[in-house]
């Protein structure tokens, strides 16, 4: 398996040399469409020209080097597009001048995923070019996608944005890089911006935001382990992470800018029972942590229990909701900013009226354990 000579692509010597290749980047719905955004916003002046979405992808031809593409946080695949009639020419022709170029070997190692023509294929690139069949260890996966399957792609190992940028320490149940990405968007972050993640995880929303410009960035998890992969993720001191409950955030009234979470589901961390009294008892601490102009984008599927704790959480709405599809579920990110009463009693130096403190069973927030603690929701 190859590997590029550095974990950032954009200043890769192999990467700014010019390539000529039809291209598949491989993104998920919604994000795909900001995808095809960027893409259009480039356009020429990068060497990109054809673009079109096909799924939950996007199409393009590259006359130019791959390095503005692979700095992209918005894709997770990046294939070459390969003519079913003849793709051993195909990658052929890749390897020569176009995106298999990049990877300075000769002799790539490949795999073939299922398909009807698996076994011949296999045999044609071995025989016609002499790569190493190399199931478990690939630099090119050859492979299908589009609506119905209708695309031959080879993917280039390499170029996965797993591989693109830094290597991240996972849990169970982190939020996949791209719907990170897309949360922080969501928040219309600026260079600046206080942001924090009351249930971090791992820290994969914090390291979209560090990268957004944000600063300074909180976390809190009661998880040891989350915090601990968290840390590695993030092992700038200034990124403050701690075990603070959801429902106990260290911060003064209305000090923070932004806050973003992947908030437990009620399946595979927490339950939906939980959830009752946990989304109550964060939206109550997170409207009245955040500043007066200030947004939350929070990720969930447990839709009902949490659109009747945002009715009931004084100060806060719903600005929009985003529907997602990640891992085979298909969560909302719930776009939340101040009521227009509350922004015009804070305008008028009106103290807001918080509804009264009550003591409530509250479960962790990322633990695998369903354990409950008494907490208090909100803090005068």
């Amino acid at each position: 398996m190859t590997d590029l000579a550095v974990a950032s692509p954009a200043g890769s010597a192999e990467l700014d040399a010019p390539v000529r290749d039809r291209l598949h980047l491989e993104s998920l719905p919604v994000v795909v469409d900001r995808l095809l955004q960027s893409r259009h916003d480039l356009g020429a002046a990068a060497g990109l020209t054809h673009i079109r979405r096909v799924a939950d992808s996007v199409l393009l031809d590259l006359a130019g080097p791959v390095s503005g593409l692979a700095a992209l946080r918005t894709f997770s695949a990046l294939s070459v597009v390969l003519d079913p009639a003849e793709p051993v020419s195909g990658l052929r022709r890749s390897l020569n001048s176009g995106l298999l170029s990049v990877l300075g070997v000769r002799a790539p190692s490949y795999r073939v995923a299922p398909m009807a023509s698996r076994a011949a294929l296999i045999a044609a690139i071995k025989g016609e070019l002499g790569w190493a069949n190399a199931p478990s260890a690939w630099d090119v996966n050859v492979t299908t996608a589009g609506h119905r399957g209708e695309l031959l792609i080879a993917q280039v190992g390499p170029l996965h944005r797993s591989r693109r940028f830094p290597a991240l320490r996972r849990i169970p149940a982190s939020a996949n890089p791209l719907v990170a990405w897309l949360l922080v968007k969501l928040a219309k972050v600026e260079p600046g911006h206080s942001l924090l993640d009351p249930c971090c995880g791992a820290g994969t929303i914090l390291v979209e935001a560090d990268v957004a410009g944000c600063g300074p960035l909180y976390g809190s998890d009661i998880a040891a382990a989350a915090l601990q992969a968290a840390r590695a993720n993030l092992p700038d001191p200034a990124v403050l992470l701690d075990s603070t409950p959801a429902d106990r955030l260290p911060h003064s009234d209305g000090s923070i800018d932004r806050i973003v979470s992947n908030l437990p589901f009620g399946k595979r961390v927490g339950s939906h029972q939980g959830n009752r009294d946990l989304y109550p008892a964060l939206l109550a601490e997170a409207a009245r942590a955040l500043r007066p102009d200030g947004r939350a984008v929070l990720m969930t599927e447990d839709k009902r229990i949490f659109e009747q704790a945002v009715q009931s959480t004084h100060g806060i709405k719903v600005v929009k909701e985003v529907t997602l599809s990640t891992g085979g579920l298909h969560p909302s990110a719930y776009v939340i900013e101040r009521t227009r009463a509350h922004r015009r009693a804070v305008k008028h130096g009106t103290r807001p009226r918080w509804p009264p403190c009550r003591r409530i069973r509250v479960p962790t927030c990322n633990a695998a354990s369903d354990t409950n603690r008494t907490m208090r929701p909100c803090t005068r």
